[in-house]
């Protein structure tokens, strides 16, 4: 079923991700399973089988071994479209539909860049789970055509007091005097599979690595900024609201570097 005619996509009741096939592997599968896991859980469960989760991931794995060659995953879960709604009782693992979508990876030559443009974050209650990553990008989808102007690739939200929270699709990243920096996660900030990769090997690259929080003019007068997510590994920040930053050969040089090393 397409995802512009399901209520499950379009009203947030469905629970996805979205993965890097190279080579026919699908990278950092077990972390996207657990995160699916969890998701269905929060969102559908609880199930009443011991062992809805190996049923519920032998199904998945049944999927994506129709996939071959280097593509875009986007793996997802909902109700059956005549429930209309989220179900309050119980579920049984087989109730749930899955959802594949496919596509080509193309090809980049070279560090990805951006061009972002901040704007006021969408407010989450304080119970929403980090690891929820649900189907409802309404308000992202507005605030794109809202606030984007030509030539920009993508938003930056700010929360309270131009705190940084993440992108539409991607955490990010703050380096200054060469300690990592990003927010910790919570119900404005996904707890993203490629982050966690970049948290277990940031200090291999970085004097140190800490989870707080960033200001916008922090981002400003930073060394230099990145975002992350499972697509792309890591993408270089090159502007904010048309404020060029300045970045140094060595700083493009460390984080292909690094890049290469998450997306292997």
């Amino acid at each position: 079923m397409s995802e512009k005619t399901n209520r499950a996509f379009l009203y947030g009741e469905s629970v996805f991700t979205t993965m890097r096939m190279t080579d026919s592997q699908v990278k950092n599968w077990p972390e996207h399973f657990e995160r699916l896991r969890k998701g269905a859980e929060f969102l559908y469960g609880p199930f009443p089988e011991e062992d809805w989760g190996l049923k519920l991931k032998h199904r998945l794995e049944l999927q994506l071994e129709q996939e071959k060659g280097d593509r875009i995953l986007r793996l997802a879960l909902y109700l059956d479209q005549e429930q209309r709604s989220l179900a309050l009782s119980p579920q049984h693992i087989s109730s749930l539909k899955i959802h594949l979508k496919s596509e080509p990876l193309m090809p980049e030559s070279g560090l990805p860049s951006l061009k972002l443009r901040s704007c006021a974050a969408p407010v989450r209650p304080n119970w929403w789970p980090a690891y929820l990553k649900c189907g409802q990008y309404l308000e992202s989808i507005l605030a794109r055509k809202i606030f984007l102007k030509p030539g920009d690739d993508d938003l930056l939200f700010l929360a309270h007091d131009d705190v940084v929270s993440e992108t539409t699709v991607a955490n990010v990243f703050v380096v200054k005097n060469n300690i990592l920096y990003t927010s910790p996660i919570g119900p404005q900030v996904l707890e993203g599979v490629m982050r966690s990769k970049i948290l277990e090997i940031g200090a291999n690259y970085f004097s140190g690595v800490q989870e707080t929080a960033s200001s916008y003019e922090q981002l400003l007068r930073a060394d230099v900024v990145f975002v992350t997510n499972s697509v792309h590994g890591l993408q270089l920040v090159k502007s904010f609201d048309d404020h060029d930053l300045k970045i140094s050969d060595e700083w493009i040089a460390t984080l292909s570097r690094l890049r290469e090393k998450v997306l292997a």
